[in-house]
């Protein structure tokens, strides 16, 4: 009996496994090689999606694609390693026109800029979505075996076996090579299972994870991005000869961060002939010389350990240091010269700055922010940074709770000249929440410092600070808040090279899909608009458990998981109904979307952790429920789940591209625009009974 299950349902279960699985690990790899997709990482998903909807729509109507697959992804894994070995270490080409500020941008003009960075984005994403289209015409295939809601219940279930199982593998810190070789392993096994796996295409697989293992030696994968650690030099200024100073971090490919020996016996025997690291030194005691002696102080973004070292060497009484990246944190538990993390007044933390203000009643004399500026978004189901929820008015209003009396909040930021607004928009929020006349500045060779609360006057003098002055250009700026946190946006608007990426890609693909696969033109609208509205409700999902529980990689985990519950659950609830009535189900949903759009989370912030992780999933999980029960009763009533996934997946596409909204009107309206798109799938149904 089990045998018989198990061969009946196995192929299914693998390929669809494999899909979500293959998904992940081309959105993280393409984001770590090419650095393009460290600030567009939902690109290549929404190609994912794109390709997986295709091959749910050509699914028994055309040839097989398989033979494809193996030239595809040679060539994927080829310019991904030309383009990032070459281009990412270099200046990105960026057609700013100052609308956003991204690290290490090159001064290209700008019609050159938006050619060469429109050709990188319009070929990786039509090669991703190349790629995907083979994995989801196999799917689609395998669906049509069996009965539409049975089969749907197990593409969920190997959706969330993908899911953790490439968790899995982020939690052991793998490289690439073992996720490739482990996912065409999979793939491997369902080709022979099929009777479809050819001798070339096993060579292409092999060289394809010979080459991931080459190229990747030296990376080292944290489960947030690509790091590199290299030996420090800086020259001495009297003779030019090199003296090794710590070492070099860089994510992506670029500069991120540095662990230095700014002891004073190293600073002693230079004698200043580096005076760089002078001015350094200064810049990393600086806000540990206006604290009481045995001062209690918080490092949220302690990094490799530089922030924690200035505080030891000015004799605190004890150190919390909070990093979110685990394996930077060992890195500098290893590598900092001065072993900052094995002083026994050190307690290193690893966690989301805003997690730990919000679980934590400590007070400190001093909260200080290192240089915590991410160099990557979120995830890849977000245009939020890693680092966005900890630059806003919510975020330093509980600093300031965490304060003790006569306490300080430093805040260190690498501001640009091509952005100076962000300096004035840190400022502005400072003194919004600590008044204007308790905010100072330092400008050295680390950024500009902000030390906000009561500094006396000689203090001012010998540390350099100076008054905090706003400038009134930049009144009209927009402070960032939890529903808009986009820091690095000049203001509330869509940047030109997102519309104009957009626009470029959706009249290129469509072209190609009219022409290739025209059965993807034609979708069923009520999934259609399902699928636009379901994504844009899994982004809100993410983004409000990031700011309850932190924007740490296991919440994209936990989020997708729990939206593939709800499809689960609701499955196993239309399996047992004999009917559900739709238009029942459509005003519960409207209901729970207005109750997730005016209930305050935030006001769940006093209970126990086991409390608000519950209460905020039921409340964020009611629209998915109800948007799960009608999809499945739809699909139930149309008995085809390769025609009503590929209408759903390729309306994803287009809510992955309304998301961007949020970058107008706030994270919230995501709800509004999610709404309009129910209303429209319930329309649609009404027109087509």
């Amino acid at each position: 009996m089990l045998r018989s299950i198990w061969k009946q349902w196995w192929p299914l279960f693998l390929i669809s496994a494999l899909g979500l699985f293959f998904e992940l690990t081309a959105i993280r790899w393409l984001s770590g090689e090419v650095r393009l997709f460290s600030y567009f990482k939902n690109l290549p998903l929404l190609a994912a999606f794109l390709g997986l909807a295709i091959g749910y729509a050509i699914a028994g109507k055309q040839r097989a694609y398989w033979s494809a697959f193996p030239i595809i992804l040679a060539l994927f894994v080829v310019l991904v390693f030309l383009v990032g070995r070459v281009a990412s270490p270099q200046a990105l080409a960026y057609p700013s026109s100052g609308d956003e500020f991204i690290w290490y941008t090159a001064n290209f003009a700008y019609w050159l800029a938006l050619a060469l960075f429109l050709g990188m984005v319009l070929i990786f994403f039509l090669l991703t979505m190349l790629l995907f289209i083979p994995l989801g015409q196999a799917a689609g295939v395998e669906m049509q075996r069996h009965a539409a809601v049975p089969a749907y219940i197990v593409n969920l279930l190997a959706s969330l076996a993908g899911v953790w199982f490439f968790t899995l593998l982020s939690y052991l810190e793998a490289s690439p090579a073992i996720w490739f070789g482990l996912g065409l392993l999979g793939l491997a096994g369902y080709l022979a299972l099929r009777r479809s796996l050819s001798r070339g295409a096993l060579i292409v697989f092999l060289l394809a994870i010979a080459g991931v293992a080459v190229m990747g030696q030296g990376e080292l994968w944290s489960p947030y991005q690509r790091l590199e650690v290299s030996d420090l030099y800086l020259p001495r200024r009297s003779d030019g000869s090199q003296v090794k100073v710590g070492q070099t971090l860089n994510v992506q490919q670029v500069f991120y961060q540095r662990a230095i020996d700014l002891s004073a016996g190293f600073l002693a025997n230079l004698r200043g002939d580096i005076p760089e690291l002078d001015d350094m030194a200064f810049s990393y005691n600086l806000p540990y010389r206006l604290a009481p002696a045995g001062a209690r102080v918080l490092i949220v973004g302690a990094g490799m350990g530089n922030d924690v070292a200035g505080a030891l060497r000015n004799q605190v009484g004890h150190v919390t240091a909070v990093e979110i990246d685990p394996m930077i944190l060992n890195l500098g538990r290893e590598l900092h010269p001065e072993r900052p993390y094995a002083d026994p007044r050190v307690t290193a933390i690893v966690d989301d700055a805003r997690s730990f203000f919000k679980n934590s009643t400590a007070v400190y004399d001093v909260v200080a922010f290192g240089l915590l500026d991410s160099h990557t978004l979120l995830s890849g189901l977000s245009s939020v940074r890693l680092d966005s929820f900890v630059y806003t008015l919510e975020s330093f209003q509980q600093v300031r709770a965490h304060l003790a009396p006569n306490g300080l909040a430093v805040l260190t930021f690498a501001t640009s000249d091509s952005a100076p607004w962000i300096e004035a928009r840190l400022g502005r929020m400072l003194g919004e929440v600590f008044g204007v006349e308790s905010v100072y500045v330092h400008r050295g060779v680390m950024g500009t410092t902000f030390v906000a609360g009561r500094v006396p006057a000689e203090k001012q003098a010998a540390l350099q600070l100076t008054a905090w002055q706003p400038d009134r250009a930049a009144g009209e700026i927009p402070l960032t808040t939890d529903d808009w946190p986009y820091l690095y946006l000049r203001a509330r608007q869509i940047p030109d090279a997102y519309w104009q990426a957009l626009l470029v890609i959706g009249l290129v693909g469509l072209a190609l899909v009219w022409r290739s696969f025209p059965q993807a033109l034609h979708p069923n609208w009520h999934f259609w608009l399902l699928g636009a509205a379901f994504l844009l409700i899994e982004f809100k999902s993410i983004t409000e458990l990031a700011l309850l529980f932190g924007t740490t990689w296991l919440v994209n985990t936990l989020a997708i998981s729990g939206v593939l519950l709800m499809a689960l659950l609701a499955n196993i609830i239309v399996l047992r109904a004999p009917r559900i009535n739709l238009s029942w189900m459509y005003s519960l949903l409207f209901i729970s979307l207005a109750v997730a759009y005016f209930f305050p989370l935030d006001q769940l912030n006093d209970f126990s952790p086991i409390v608000r992780a519950l209460t905020s999933t039921v409340l964020l999980s009611l629209p998915l429920l109800f948007a799960g029960l009608i999809f499945s009763e739809s699909l139930r009533r149309l008995g085809s789940t390769s025609e009503a996934l590929a209408a759903n997946l390729n309306g994803s596409v287009v809510g992955g591209v309304a998301e961007y909204g949020s970058l107008w009107w706030g994270v919230k309206s995501l709800y509004v625009i999610a709404a309009i798109f129910y209303l429209g799938a319930w329309l649609a149904s009404r027109a087509k009974k």
